[in-house]
C-alpha cells in the first residue's frame, strides 16, 4: 500500500510539473523564444552598427550613422508616401499637422512640389503657383536634396530675399526673387460671396489640419451674415490632404449620417469612420465641390463621401488617385520619425481611391461634370436650382 501510495504520489506530482513545465513553454518561454526568433534581423543591424562605430576606418558619429540606416529601409520600399523625417523637418511637420506655416508663405513637400501659397503670403506676391517644383535655391541645385536641408535653404529672417528657380506643370522654368516676411496663417482661404441674391458662396480648403473644422465654421458663418446661404462651391482644388480627423468632421458639417470612408490593413480587418451628427450644421445644402489633378488624399475623401452621400456632385477634372492612410512613428531619442504607408481608403461606395502604389489599379475620383476651368457662372446656376 505505502508503494502504491509512493507511486501515486509521484504521478501526481510528475503532472503537476509538466503543467507548470507545460505552462512557463507556452506562457513564458514560447512568446520569449517566439519573440528571440522574430528579432535576428534587429541583431544584425545592431552588430554591424556597432562594428562600424568601431571599427571604420573614419571615425562617423553613431546617431547619424543609424538614421542613414533608417533612410535606406525607407527608400527601399520605393514608396512615394513613406519616407524618413529628419530633425529639422520634424517641425516643419508638426507645423503643417496644426495649420501652420513657416517660411517664405508656401507649404513644400517631398520633392520640392509647391502644394499651395498662402494667400496673400510673399511666395504668392512673387508668382508662385500651386504644382511648381523647386529647382534651385539661389543658384544651387535642390533637385533630390533631402527635405530638412531644403526648408533651411528656403527659409530665413524677415526682409531678406531669397531667388527660386521652379519648373511649372507644363514644363516651363520660372523665376523669382522672394522677401521673406511674416506669413498669414490658416487652411480656408478665399471665402466670398459669388451671388449675395441668390446665397450662393464659395471657399477653398487648402488642406485639412487641426484648425480646419473651426476655420470652416468661422467662414460659413461669415458668408450666412449677408443672409441665407443656398448654395456653396467648395473648392479642393490643390488640396492634397492632411489630417483624417479634421476631413471627417468637415464631412459631418454637411452629413448627418452614413459612412464617410473605410480604413483596411494588410491583415484585412477594417475600420469604418462615420458622419457626426453632433457635428452637422448644414445638411440641407447644396454643395458643388471642385477637384482636379491635385486633389488627393483627404480631399477624394471628402468628395467621394459628400457625392455618395447625396450632398454634392464633383466639377473638374479627375481627381489624383491618392487613397493610403499612414502611420508616424516618432524615434524621440534619435529625433526623427518615419512616415509609412499603413493601409488604403475606401469610399462608402467601396472604391479603392489609390491608384500609384501598384499598376494594377486606376484610383481617383471622376467628376460627374468634366470641366478643366469651371465657370462660376454656370455652378451658380445649378446650385440655384438643385433640390
Amino acid at each position: 500500500m505505502r508503494e502504491m501510495s509512493r507511486f501515486t504520489q509521484g504521478l501526481a506530482a510528475g503532472i503537476i510539473l509538466s503543467a507548470v513545465g507545460f505552462f512557463l513553454a507556452a506562457g513564458v518561454l514560447g512568446p520569449w523564444l517566439q519573440d528571440l526568433g522574430s528579432r535576428k534581423e534587429a541583431q544584425m543591424l545592431s552588430l554591424l552598427h556597432e562594428q562600424l562605430v568601431e571599427d571604420y576606418v573614419v571615425a562617423k558619429d553613431p546617431t547619424w550613422l543609424m538614421r542613414q540606416g533608417v533612410k535606406g529601409m525607407m527608400a527601399s520600399l520605393e514608396d512615394p508616401y513613406s519616407y524618413f523625417v529628419g530633425p529639422q523637418h520634424l517641425r516643419a511637420m508638426e507645423e503643417d499637422s496644426e495649420g501652420k506655416l513657416i517660411g517664405i508663405g508656401a507649404l513644400v513637400v517631398h520633392g520640392g512640389l509647391i502644394r499651395y501659397p498662402v494667400v496673400g503670403g510673399p511666395a504668392e506676391s512673387a508668382g508662385l503657383r500651386p504644382g511648381d517644383t523647386i529647382l534651385s535655391v539661389d543658384g544651387e541645385d535642390v533637385r533630390g536634396m533631402a527635405m530638412g536641408e531644403l526648408l533651411s535653404r528656403v527659409k530665413g529672417l524677415p526682409g531678406t530675399s531669397v531667388s527660386l528657380s521652379l519648373s511649372r506643370e507644363d514644363g516651363s522654368l520660372f523665376e523669382t526673387e522672394v522677401v521673406r516676411r511674416e506669413v498669414p496663417t490658416g487652411t480656408v482661404a478665399k471665402v466670398a460671396l459669388l451671388d449675395r441674391e441668390k446665397g450662393i458662396g464659395t471657399l477653398h480648403l487648402r488642406s485639412f489640419a487641426r484648425s480646419t473644422p473651426s476655420e470652416l465654421d468661422a467662414a460659413l458663418a461669415e458668408l450666412e451674415a449677408h443672409g441665407p446661404l443656398r448654395g456653396l462651391i467648395l473648392d479642393l482644388r490643390f488640396n492634397t490632404g492632411g489630417l483624417l480627423d479634421a476631413t471627417v468632421d468637415i464631412a459631418s458639417r454637411f452629413l448627418d449620417k452614413g459612412r464617410i470612408c473605410s480604413l483596411i490593413g494588410r491583415q484585412g480587418w477594417l475600420q469604418e469612420r462615420s458622419a457626426d451628427s453632433d457635428l452637422t450644421t448644414h445638411p440641407d445644402l447644396p454643395v458643388v465641390v471642385l477637384i482636379n489633378s491635385r486633389s488627393a488624399s483627404g480631399s477624394e475623401i471628402l468628395a467621394g463621401a459628400l457625392r455618395d452621400g447625396g450632398a454634392a456632385i464633383l466639377v473638374g477634372e479627375p481627381s489624383f488617385g491618392k487613397g493610403v492612410y499612414q502611420r508616424v512613428q516618432k524615434y524621440p531619442s534619435g529625433e526623427f520619425a518615419v512616415k509609412f504607408t499603413a493601409g488604403y481608403y475606401l469610399t462608402p461606395s467601396g472604391k479603392i481611391l489609390e491608384g500609384h502604389i501598384t499598376s494594377d489599379r486606376v484610383g481617383g475620383l471622376l467628376p460627374d461634370i468634366p470641366a478643366p476651368h469651371p465657370d462660376s457662372t454656370g455652378l451658380r446656376s445649378w446650385l440655384t436650382w438643385a433640390p
